[in-house]
């Protein structure tokens, strides 16, 4: 079985709500994962990166790449901050002093996300199974409380598809259209963790710059989320959509079973039940009494047990 090759990048784009500082604290909670890790960022941020992931002796399984931003496609750059100039991308929208509705730089950095891995392949620095990270993804402590237990190796579990890019949403379903969705700017498919192989990041690249190409052609810019929806429906056999009930608690998916049962995580921000109920949607070969288990466990804490309890 091929090891999991993490890829992930920190770039500075002036963000006011969040430094360096803070994306390196994010970082910090999961840089014990014992995963080849890929890092894209600027020099001045390189040694900082790493001194994380020194801490926990990792170095060796660190390669951190140094590119800038214009580097990848300075062309969509040109036209994302064309359009942003041209065209009010706040005008109508739920939430319009969200960073997508006013940054062009942040809506073309989560544009490059498969750009990132596809360029590690090309390099060679990564291996045939690849999972997008962000970054900041738990955002320090907000799932997940006890960066200590951050020390296993990620692997892929039993309803993930190597030969698609592998999706996590937080709803069942979404029906309405790709312009309904700009407007309410209602999430449907997680953007900070996909995996799948080397061939099918190539693919998703390529749907992604057509995406883009699209929305462009139409005047309006979004981040990466609405763009990951319009892939699955235009090329629904190249994609995965697994359903999770927390928004990161989408890594269960890659934790060993055997740490699964006893990492940390918050109760009283998640309910329960729902992460009881998403793992018996995605147990489809256990035995019989296991599943009954599962079920009472879920009814329990569903309408029996509702009290918000840290675990």
């Amino acid at each position: 079985m091929h090891e999991t090759t993490i890829i992930t990048a920190f770039y500075n784009i002036g963000r006011t709500t969040r430094g360096n500082d803070q994306y390196l604290s994010y970082f910090d909670f999961w840089s014990g994962l014992k995963n080849h890790v890929v890092i894209y960022t600027t020099e001045d941020m390189k040694e900082l990166i790493l001194e994380k992931r020194k801490q926990h002796h990792l170095e060796g399984k660190t390669t951190i790449i140094v590119k800038e931003l214009n580097e990848f496609d300075l062309q969509t750059l040109n036209k994302i901050k064309e359009t942003f100039k041209n065209y009010n991308q706040t005008l109508h929208r739920k939430n319009p002093n969200n960073i997508e509705c006013i940054s062009p730089l942040y809506c073309y950095l989560m544009y490059l996300k498969p750009f990132f891995v596809c360029d590690a392949i090309e390099r060679g620095v990564a291996s045939e199974n690849i999972m997008w990270l962000d970054f900041g993804f738990n955002h320090g402590d907000s799932f997940f409380i006890n960066k200590d237990q951050f020390n296993f190796l990620l692997e892929k579990q039993e309803n993930i598809i190597n030969d698609k890019i592998n999706f996590f949403s937080i709803k069942d379903q979404e029906t309405n259209t790709i312009p309904e969705i700009y407007y309410n700017m209602e999430i449907f498919i997680i953007g900070s963790i996909f995996f799948g192989n080397k061939k099918s990041w190539f693919d998703f690249k390529q749907h992604f710059q057509e995406c883009m190409q699209c929305f462009l052609s139409f005047n309006i810019v979004d981040d990466d989320q609405i763009m990951l929806l319009w892939c699955t429906r235009n090329y629904p056999q190249n994609y995965n959509i697994i359903r999770c009930y927390e928004w990161f608690g989408s890594l269960f998916n890659f934790i060993p079973k055997e740490i699964k049962n006893t990492i940390l995580f918050k109760r009283k921000d998640s309910k329960y039940y729902k992460l009881i109920k998403e793992e018996i949607k995605n147990s489809k070969d256990k035995k019989f009494m296991l599943k009954m288990k599962m079920y009472f466990k879920y009814i329990y804490y569903k309408f029996i047990n509702k009290k918000n309890v840290e675990l």
